[in-house]
């Protein structure tokens, strides 16, 4: 600045021009991670991943025996109570605390972009003798992932059964 303090020199000016560049290329380095990372999800051959957290909003405490399973189904073909054919499965072991985190991998040469994808999640206490177990929480709705713009990365709030 001058003596009157109302204008920049020229190597202030010439700083604050640099700065901004810095900048700029930061942020065109962040955005262009971001993309190759989507980029590599879905190659031909290759392992993919839908991750997140598997969490509840009742104050319990879940007996020690309840464990967990989170799918991903593709749903796009669904008929009148049908689930969807399961592309990936995860187990949460016993015992489950939330909130759990999860990671299906799946193979990504088996993601149609114009398919439908979504992922469920339940949690349970196995049966005892092989018959069928008591089911404490579900997904309330569908979940959908990789295609048309969702996420890959699911923050899973369950709703406990009746």
């Amino acid at each position: 600045m001058n003596d009157d303090g109302k204008t920049m020199t020229r190597r202030n000016r010439s700083a604050a021009r640099g700065f901004s560049v810095l900048v700029a290329l930061l942020v065109l380095a962040a955005l262009l991670a971001g993309c190759s990372q989507k980029l590599q999800l879905y190659r031909p051959g290759s392992l993919a991943m839908v991750t997140g957290t598997v969490s509840f909003r009742q104050r319990i405490l879940l007996p020690l025996s309840v464990q967990g399973e989170v799918r991903l189904l593709d749903v796009t073909d669904l008929t009148d109570g049908g689930e969807g054919v399961e592309l990936a499965r995860v187990e949460l072991p016993a015992p489950v605390r939330v909130p759990a985190p999860f990671r299906i991998d799946f193979d990504a040469s088996r993601i149609d972009q114009r398919r439908n994808y979504v992922v469920e999640a339940t949690l349970f206490e196995p049966g005892t003798g092989g018959g069928p177990g008591r089911v404490w929480f579900r997904t309330p709705a569908p979940q959908y992932v990789l295609t048309h713009g969702n996420p890959v990365y699911l923050e899973l709030v369950l709703e406990m059964t009746r």
